[in-house]
């Protein structure tokens, strides 16, 4: 595990190879192994994306392409509390998207955690539900999935440097 962890890296380039079904899975079980606050797993919501043309319709709001031609993409919903989303809801979702990015690296596969995309499609009540995302639920973060244009390199420890105190 600890490779993945080192490996693990946002990649923006990605070749336009479809991802085989058993890695998917394998990825969005790791999701469901995510630890979330209180173990309320029933406000989260996951959505798997490997339509290109509901890909490109979120990327159609955007500026840009924020999913870099991944042939995949995980949103990860959350539930609404009164008119927004929850601190914890939004760390527990995070849990959840890294888990499957180092799934996701273990695989051999890419992928790159996107927040960006998700004002927008926020808004567009039609895309929301084509995508069945549950009422009362907001996308709050994704993962683009897929096969590297490039070769990644691997490092042997980690590539930052966090200041830490030990006391």
């Amino acid at each position: 595990m600890q490779k993945a962890i080192y490996q693990r890296q946002a990649v923006r380039d990605f070749a336009a190879r479809k991802v085989a079904s058993s890695d998917l899975d394998e990825i969005l079980d790791a999701g469901q192994a995510a630890p979330v606050g209180m173990g309320e797993y029933e406000k989260f919501h996951l959505t798997l994306l490997t339509d290109t043309t509901v890909i490109s319709r979120i990327e159609s709001d955007s500026v840009s392409t924020p999913y870099y031609g991944a042939p995949a993409v995980i949103i990860v919903s959350a539930q609404k509390q009164g008119a927004s989303v929850g601190a914890m809801e939004y760390v527990s979702a995070g849990t959840i998207v890294e888990n499957m990015a180092l799934t996701a690296t273990a695989r051999g596969l890419a992928s790159c955690v996107i927040m960006g995309a998700l004002g927008p499609l926020s808004k567009d009540t039609q895309l929301l539900a084509d995508m069945q995302i549950p009422q009362n639920f907001v996308p709050v973060i994704s993962l683009a999935v897929g096969y590297p244009n490039k070769p990644q390199v691997t490092p042997e420890k980690s590539r930052h440097e966090i200041e830490t105190d030990k006391i």
